[in-house]
């Protein structure tokens, strides 16, 4: 069976731990267009690590093929081999999986070496990669759907880059994940107050906005064009304030139920709030520094 090849971070990695029959978003589109979804998406997976999955499974695709890639942020790097979903130096606990010696590496890389201007390059080189490997291997377009938005930083110009999005045989969304998702919650609600490191969504998202996005994905795998996702009309928002995380029939109906009950027992485990490695680092302060410069 022809696939809907999927790559991309915790927008789109499926769960296989749990025996759960709802079907994302992927898992519609894929449904939609009467192709086998074949997801290869990592929760806090970096760019690199998701265009190592592609160079892996490229010459296994067919022209009846279909990738789908969810762009990260830029910013994430895969620090080391065996840990492909610690590349955000703002995870909480970062520095309980990683030894010191690590831990130093992620610090002095994220103060001394990394910047701006070079993960837009990095990543304007790996489109430019993609939109190649598109066109030698003579497959559909690849639909790019921007988890973040696609550019950092406005106080950095990136001109020379921009041309990306024009590439033909690489569709980058109108618009991003993130955006959709935040506008989810109520106006004033604080995301990491409500869920103190324990989203229970599928994929940060509600329910219904999986299926919207499906429609909105699939059509624009049909007509070979960019998925627009400012199109806010469409998308559920302004549904999620602190009370419902307590309310069992809102969250059996818009959310992961597994995660919601797993999200109970885990903060009755854990009493105590943590402060964040990045903040007891240091990295936030010196990070804010070197904004204001």
């Amino acid at each position: 069976m022809n696939r809907l090849f999927v790559v991309g971070d915790s927008f789109s990695a499926d769960n296989l731990d749990k025996k759960d029959p709802y079907k994302a978003w992927y898992a519609q589109t894929a449904e939609k267009l009467g192709l086998e979804c074949d997801n290869h998406s990592l929760i806090g997976a970096s760019q690199d690590w998701c265009w190592w999955k592609i160079a892996q499974n490229i010459k296994s695709l067919t022209p009846e093929d279909q990738i789908v890639v969810v762009i990260t942020h830029p910013g994430r790097f895969w620090f080391f081999d065996n840990h492909p979903g610690l590349t955000n130096y703002q995870i909480l606990n970062i520095d309980e999986a990683l030894n010191p010696e690590q831990i130093e590496a992620v610090k002095k890389f994220i103060m001394l070496i990394q910047r701006p201007p070079l993960d837009i390059q990095q990543q304007s080189h790996r489109l430019g990669w993609l939109d190649a490997q598109i066109r030698l291997h003579k497959l559909r377009p690849a639909q790019v759907i921007c988890a973040f938005p696609i550019f950092i930083q406005e106080a950095f110009k990136f001109e020379e880059h921009i041309n990306w999005l024009n590439y033909e045989n690489v569709k980058i969304s109108k618009g991003d994940l993130l955006t959709i998702e935040s506008r989810e919650y109520k106006k004033e609600i604080d995301e990491n107050t409500l869920w103190q490191g324990y989203d229970c969504r599928y994929n940060h998202l509600l329910k219904e906005n999986h299926t919207i996005l499906a429609e909105l994905l699939a059509e624009a795998i049909t007509e070979q064009k960019s998925v627009d996702l400012t199109c806010f009309e469409k998308f559920k928002s302004n549904m999620i304030d602190y009370s419902v995380v307590n309310d069992e029939e809102f969250c059996k109906k818009h959310f992961d139920l597994y995660a919601w009950k797993e999200r109970a027992d885990y903060l009755a485990k854990n009493t105590n709030k943590e402060v964040p490695w990045a903040k007891r680092s240091g990295l936030v302060d010196f990070l804010k520094g070197t904004r204001r410069k």
